[in-house]
């Protein structure tokens, strides 16, 4: 497998609309040929990155170097690679302007004027700084943005502010509720095992010993939970999936099969089931797409 970048001119500025049928275009060659990678254009010029395995690659960039909409299109990378860099999409894009120019840290001085060909095949350091700039901006804006702030409806950023607040209020109640489960745990050490001698210590004790401590590994798992949504990095479904099956594995572990239905303990079962089931399969994805790349 190998990652090529080129660099190269639009013969005539790109509208919006143009833009967008190219990149229509190249999600859907990519997606068909097994390619990732991301495009950039800006002032006229186009920096686009391609992975995938070689003779693909190989075909497509030939395909690419005849169109008639740039020229000049000049290699200034071209590596074997183990892992993909940018597996998340067959094509992501970015408009490179000034304003977001002047935001990337140690390109202070670079400017949108400084996006050319001529300039970047001259400074190969300020590409690999781009790259990795927007790809990381990209992965972020693809990952956990339900409550991003930097939606265009100034409505929907203040509403995402409210939700987040109270997320921190639910998370600080979450670790007064932790603390208070940690003081039970001590009660019931000390009044359940400590307390009576051994011969009054009952299997009851123990179990009710079990379930203190157990609720309060639950509710440090569902702080941990909710702290993610303040997150834009982390897409939290595959760890609320094994939050909740270990939370139900606990339950099970302290069940008094003498006072629960047999109807309860199937509904158990059948919920601890479907979850594995999914978390299963989310995993199995993430490996098979670990082995393609």
């Amino acid at each position: 497998m190998i990652q090529m970048l080129y660099i190269s001119s639009a013969t005539e500025p790109m509208s919006t609309d143009d833009l967008l049928g190219l990149l229509g275009e190249c999600r859907e060659n990519n997606a068909a040929a097994g390619i990732t990678g991301m495009l950039l254009y800006g002032n006229a010029t186009f920096l686009q990155v391609l992975e995938g395995e070689e003779s693909v690659v190989d075909t497509l960039f030939e395909r690419i170097r005849r169109d008639p909409r740039h020229t000049n299109v000049e290699v200034l990378h071209r590596k074997t690679i183990e892992r993909r860099q940018y597996s998340d999409w067959s094509m992501g894009f970015k408009r490179v302007s000034a304003k977001e120019l002047a935001q990337i840290e140690g390109l202070r001085d670079f400017d949108e004027q400084n996006f050319n060909q001529a300039y970047l095949t001259e400074h190969g350091s300020i590409v690999l700084s781009l790259m990795d700039h927007f790809r990381k901006e990209r992965s972020k804006s693809i990952g956990h943005s339900e409550l991003g702030l930097d939606e265009e409806d100034p409505l929907i950023n203040l509403l995402h502010r409210i939700i987040r607040s109270a997320v921190r209020v639910l998370a600080v109640l979450m670790v007064i509720t932790i603390a208070w489960g940690v003081v039970d745990v001590v009660n019931v050490l000390l009044y359940k095992v400590l307390a009576p001698s051994f011969e009054e210590l009952r299997a009851r004790d123990i179990i009710v010993t079990f379930g203190a401590f157990l609720a309060v590994l639950i509710a440090i798992e569902i702080f941990l939970n909710i702290t993610l949504y303040l997150r834009d990095d982390v897409v939290p479904i595959k760890l609320v999936i094994a939050t909740a099956l270990m939370a139900i594995a606990r339950k099970v572990i302290i069940f008094d099969f003498e006072k629960i239905e047999p109807l309860y303990v199937l509904a158990t079962a059948a919920v601890v089931l479907a979850l594995g089931i999914v978390y299963w399969l989310m995993d199995e994805k993430t490996t098979w797409s670990g082995r393609r790349h």
